[in-house]
């Protein structure tokens, strides 16, 4: 992580200019001396930084690291793909910035599920399931109406990465159903190669005037299957097959009511964005595991899309088998359920 270090004369005036000049070092295996020169005509003060480990953030998406990259003609950062273990994978890098941290000054799970969300988009519009312009539709999709969802979406954090570190995510599709895709992603820091998190999401093709499932378009079936790998670092079946519990509010040890969404709360598709629902779901845990836990695992069903106009509450109760697991429920007033969730937590201390 960079150190700053200063060193202020004792002539150093009470107020800097504003148009300082922004130099960015060449040379980053050694510490560098910045001289902004004179601040007024009378008299001269230095200002001495010294940043060590310097990271431009300009750079972190450096494709020339990788040992088998595809540049496409126009050398577009979104047309680069990775391969690897001859796997169809797109790969992207994401610096870690300072408002990402959580309390314990470490990247939120929010923002690493943004991370896989920025690069699962990049995946679709790479092979076909995406037209540029728009926002996760096909040609074929935008002729008959049709839109994704995300249904269910599977998460396991080894490690949580701190600020100025930089995660690598790569994405690919794992599997195309009747009428869902399954896409995966993994995280691990670019610089030690640890692992962070994994992330597994099926998303369904809908109907955006009844909001029901569709079948996946034979057209679309074809531009994705060549880049389908089953079997690479599949989801275990026990995962995938666990039914999430329905809470009834009169068995919740906490409920929240109250909750309306926001109007940065909503995405490009007009409903609430998916990794809004998890902060709602979380909010949920008892206020002592948050403080000495830290999230193992999440397991999240989406049932119903909500906007501005709902009112929701989250209720959560501890699970009977274990301490550190949740159940947990997302529903409108009336009852109609948003999203079923389940969620494992570990002491804070553990790697």
């Amino acid at each position: 992580m960079p150190t700053i270090s200063c060193t202020l004369p004792t002539n150093f005036p009470s107020k800097l200019p504003l148009n300082l000049p922004r130099l960015v070092p060449t040379n980053t295996n050694t510490p560098h001396l910045y001289n902004y020169g004179s601040f007024s005509t009378s008299r001269k003060s230095t200002l001495n930084v010294k940043l060590d480990n310097f990271q431009d953030p300009l750079q972190i998406n450096d494709y020339d690291k990788f040992s088998l990259v595809v540049v496409h003609a126009d050398n577009n950062e979104l047309s680069q793909k990775r391969y690897a273990y001859d796997e169809y994978v797109v790969s992207q890098n994401f610096l870690v910035r300072l408002y990402e941290l959580d309390i314990y000054q470490k990247a939120s799970l929010e923002a690493l599920l943004k991370y896989t969300e920025e690069t699962g988009l990049n995946l679709f519009q790479s092979s076909g399931l995406v037209v540029e312009g728009h926002y996760a539709v096909s040609e074929e999709m935008l002729s008959l109406n049709l839109t994704w969802v995300i249904g269910r979406m599977q998460v396991e954090v080894n490690s949580y990465p701190s600020w100025g570190d930089i995660v690598q995510v790569e994405s690919w599709c794992s599997a195309i159903g009747k009428h869902s895709v399954t896409c995966s992603s993994r995280l691990t820091n670019f610089k030690t190669g640890k692992k962070i998190m994994r992330v597994d999401s099926e998303f369904a093709m809908i109907n955006k005037n009844t909001r029901r499932i569709s079948k996946i378009l034979e057209e679309i079936k074809a531009k994705g299957q060549p880049y389908i790998r089953e079997n690479f670092d599949p989801i275990t079946i026990n995962d995938k097959l666990r039914k999430l519990r329905k809470l009834d509010v009169n068995e919740a040890d906490i409920s929240i009511t109250g909750i309306r969404p926001m109007w940065f709360d909503l995405d490009p598709n007009q409903h609430v964005n998916n990794v809004k629902y998890i902060s709602w779901i979380l909010e949920g845990i008892p206020e002592t595991v948050r403080e000495n836990c830290e999230l193992a695992a999440l397991t999240v069903e989406y049932r119903r899309e909500c906007g501005r106009e709902n009112v929701l509450q989250s209720l959560s109760t501890a699970s009977t088998k274990n301490s550190l697991e949740f159940d947990h429920l997302l529903c409108m007033e009336n009852s109609k359920e948003v999203a079923r969730a389940r969620t494992l937590w570990r002491s804070s201390t553990s790697e």
